[in-house]
């Protein structure tokens, strides 16, 4: 007996990353016979994918979670789906985090907690056997009075090798195409699980357990030559939590794959021979979990790290190989940051930017997980979590989302930070005291009264409604603003 299933990923518009946790439960489904779907659309085409499950009617319906604005589609969606009859399943680290409060959505019918290709077979099996669920490990259930019933875990895949994704179920594989340097045809795969690390704000502190697992090395040249035979690509990017969990290892995985690469580095790895390797391997750009300019902050959630290698690894990068683009993240209102700690981490990021011309700093707002050890703290400090699941899709990593950092000051800060320090925007002389306004409100931590933002995006909206303002921006504006646009954070990044 074969199921129909619909596996839905709702992106938002700058994340154009393969949907690996679809592609996976799909390869796990494909296995026993069963026929699988995949949509990996933007949130406004909900509509459109539930109308194919009215058409189509199938046996099941997973939605991958991620806490934020891409709930929203998918608790939308998730209604209209268990209107039609069909059972809903929600997936995905945010479904993990937090399965019993996922249940009290009525319209989620189960959730896969953890790793779902496993779960998924023995749940799709005892859906069409009209078994019961209780012997399910990894499933978080409703029985027939409306009680929740969480089964205990299910223990972690041991050969990642039994599964692969499915990269043949995605309608346009090109889409997902990076640039990365020169090369054009970059695409992101997937080679391990997990991360070794004990970060207190991550996820994999619940989700992996502090579990890191790769691929074997045939499987990775595998699947990498089938995307060049099949896709032309000319360049990877390791799309995994953590490159490096066993550092030998991986960069003889790196050497034998042989192509120009990216991925997550750690900055105690930037010494001077290692960014001399990265560079005779084909390095482009790292992506680097830096979260703060505060000793105190960092040692308060637990990322074992110096403040000092931060800057000491970037200017490794800029004088060993000046080439590789160094993408730096930064965590603001971590909940034992001071005010000064934050001007800490403001000041880094502007040297970091000086230091090297190929590093671009982000910031995220701190968003509070269950589970995580920094949990407690946040509660401890006033934080009251949403109620509802619509109310954990107000999340958003560009806004305040605690008592303690103000949501309009982290949107303006946000958007700062991607005009100078992602997009390393810089302006003809005419723009200089708009550029040198935001200067200033970084340097002074001033985010409030953005009234040059708020001209801005009036002018966008008049300019973008009149035929002949529109061409002539599109023909100044090359003149008139220089900006990297490829931060690596989908092509629509707000750069400017």
């Amino acid at each position: 007996m074969s199921a129909h299933v619909f596996l839905i990923n709702f992106r938002n518009h700058r994340d154009m990353y393969p949907p690996f946790g679809i592609m996976y439960v799909a390869d796990a489904l494909m296995q026993q016979g069963h026929r699988v779907r995949i949509f990996h659309e933007t949130g406004d085409k909900w509509r459109d994918v539930v109308r194919l499950v009215r058409d189509e009617r199938p046996d099941w319906v997973g939605f991958s979670t991620i806490t934020g604005p891409q709930l929203r589609p998918t608790i939308e969606a998730t209604r209209a789906v268990k209107a039609l009859g069909a059972p809903t399943v929600w997936g995905g680290v945010h479904a993990t985090i937090m399965p019993e409060e996922a249940l009290k959505e009525e319209s989620v019918d189960f959730v896969i907690v953890n790793e779902g290709e496993i779960t998924a077979q023995e749940f799709t099996a005892a859906l069409l056997e009209g078994r019961g669920f209780e012997n399910v490990l990894g499933l978080a259930w409703r029985d027939q009075d409306g009680q929740p019933h969480i089964n205990p875990p299910r223990p972690f895949i041991t050969n990642l090798d039994d599964f692969r994704p499915r990269w043949e179920l995605l309608p346009d594989i090109p889409a997902y195409f990076l640039q990365s340097g020169p090369y054009q045809r970059a695409i992101p795969v997937y080679i391990s699980r997990g991360c070794p690390f004990r970060c207190g704000f991550c996820y994999n502190e619940v989700v992996m357990k502090r579990t890191w697992r790769p691929h074997s090395q045939a499987f990775v040249l595998e699947q990498v030559r089938w995307l060049q035979d099949h896709y032309g690509i000319d360049a990877v990017d390791y799309a995994d939590d953590y490159l490096f969990g066993r550092i030998k290892a991986m960069q003889r995985m790196v050497e034998a794959v042989a192509l120009p690469w990216s991925g997550q580095v750690r900055v105690q790895l930037l010494k001077p021979e290692f960014v001399q390797w990265m560079s005779d391997t084909g390095c482009q750009w790292v992506n680097i979990g830096a979260e703060s300019g505060s000793q105190a902050v960092l040692d308060s959630i637990a990322k074992d790290q110096k403040a000092w290698m931060i800057e000491w690894g970037v200017r490794n990068l800029a004088e060993y190989a000046p080439h590789i683009e160094a993408n730096l993240s930064f965590i603001i209102g971590l909940p034992a940051e001071t005010p000064a700690e934050r001007r800490d981490t403001l000041d880094l990021i502007e040297r970091l930017c000086e230091i090297h011309p190929n590093a671009r700093c982000s910031i995220s707002i701190y968003m509070p997980y269950p589970g995580t050890p920094l949990w407690p703290d946040a509660l401890a400090r006033g934080y009251q979590p949403p109620q509802s699941q619509m109310g954990w899709s107000e999340f958003d990593i560009h806004k305040g989302n605690t008592p303690w950092v103000d949501e309009t000051e982290g949107r303006i800060m946000s958007e700062i930070c991607d005009i100078l320090f992602v997009g390393r925007s810089q302006g003809h002389w005419l723009l200089k005291p708009y550029y040198g306004l935001l200067r200033w409100r970084w340097r002074k931590g001033f985010f409030k009264w953005y009234v040059e933002g708020a001209l801005k995006t009036k002018g966008g909206q008049l300019v973008e409604r009149i035929g002949f303002l529109r061409a002539l921006r599109d023909k100044l504006a090359p003149r008139l603003v220089r900006y990297n646009a490829n931060t690596h954070r989908g092509p629509a990044a707000e750069a400017i």
